[in-house]
């Protein structure tokens, strides 16, 4: 795609996409219309797509099924009934010749620009019935070129039969509005993050999840302050490592928070680069030798507070306990240890 200023909205961004970028972003927002409630999305497009590129199946039986058709068209002008009546004709053809078993529930034509004659007819399903068979009148040598013996007639008399209402247009600023609520809004538009949900606090109880980094908190405190290194109530009583400890608690789950928030907001992967950020960034002072494994974990979490983490876009979000909670998240998969080995 070539560049363009960043001041452009999405909507005039769109106008500059090539057809498969077009396609992709189509299929990003097909795969989020939870309201549908499609059982699966599959692209289906290319030079020899028999007339569906995108097909959301309804049931597990697919096309034999209930199913939706989004066409994908993407040109420099507005989407009109010339461009339209062809596609119409290939997927009425494609079920004649049995590639698909019934023609999809729903037909959306899905473009940047719709031209106001196509708006006009697909809000009359009878004047674009009128309109296409007319239209086939007008090509029919062409199109008897094109299509294989018997197969125009075999469509043309499933179009005739065919309720045109099946037919519409997919309305651009919806289409923008729902795909925001989608993980990829953010990395194709470079929109702003939606604000994160309130803070929760650590629940009361230790979850099993969180036992390993637990674990090695308790190591720290056993050897700071001589707490027993299997008994968390012991830490949580002392007045110094019961304080810390909920520190910790409170960080990590800040950071599973975010996991959570990536989860839905940005695409897959970008939350575990940051913490592929922080784990790069702190490995080289974990490893260093300490006079003592609390230094170590005092030494880590500041050096993850203080670090630099590049571009990640999660990045907008971010707060300190975000840093030092992945610290434990790493911990708690034993990529990080405060108490090493050839220390004790």
């Amino acid at each position: 795609m070539m560049a363009l200023p960043p001041s452009l909205t999405p909507k005039q961004l769109l106008v500059h996409y090539s057809a498969d970028e077009w396609e992709e972003f189509i299929y990003e927002w097909v795969m989020a219309l939870e309201e549908a409630e499609y059982v699966d999305v599959v692209g289906m497009g290319g030079s020899n797509d028999r007339g569906a590129d995108i097909a959301a199946f309804l049931t597990p039986r697919k096309t034999v099924g209930l199913w939706h058709c989004y066409q994908c068209k993407h040109y420099d002008k507005a989407l009109g009934p010339a461009t339209a009546y062809p596609e119409i004709l290939k997927i009425h053809s494609a079920v004649a010749e049995q590639q698909y078993r019934v023609l999809p529930e729903r037909y959306v034509f899905v473009a940047p620009r719709i031209g106001g004659s196509l708006i006009q007819l697909l809000a009359k399903p009878s004047a674009l019935s009128v309109g296409f068979f007319e239209w086939v009148d007008k090509n029919e040598v062409r199109l008897a070129q094109e299509y294989a013996s018997g197969s125009l007639q075999r469509a043309l008399d499933l179009a005739r039969d065919s309720d045109f209402s099946r037919f519409e247009a997919g309305n651009l600023d919806k289409i923008l509005q729902q795909h925001a609520l989608t993980p990829h809004h953010v990395r194709r538009f470079g929109t702003p993050l939606p604000d994160r949900p309130a803070r929760l606090p650590a629940p009361p109880e230790h979850a099993p999840e969180e036992a390993r980094y637990i674990q090695q908190l308790l190591e720290v405190y056993c050897e700071k302050w001589g707490c027993s290194p299997s008994s968390p109530h012991e830490a949580q009583a002392h007045p110094r490592a019961g304080r810390n400890l909920q520190r910790q608690r409170e960080a990590f789950y800040r950071a599973e928070q975010l996991r959570v928030f990536a989860r839905d907001s940005v695409p897959p992967g970008t939350f575990e680069s940051l913490q592929e950020a922080v784990y790069s960034g702190v490995v080289e002072v974990e490893e260093e030798d300490f006079a003592s494994a609390y230094a170590r974990l005092k030494a880590v979490l500041a050096a993850a507070r203080d670090m630099q983490l590049g571009t990640n876009v999660l990045l907008q979000v971010v707060d300190p306990d975000d840093r030092k909670g992945i610290c434990h998240q790493l911990a708690n998969e034993d990529r990080l240890t405060w108490v090493q080995e050839d220390e004790q």
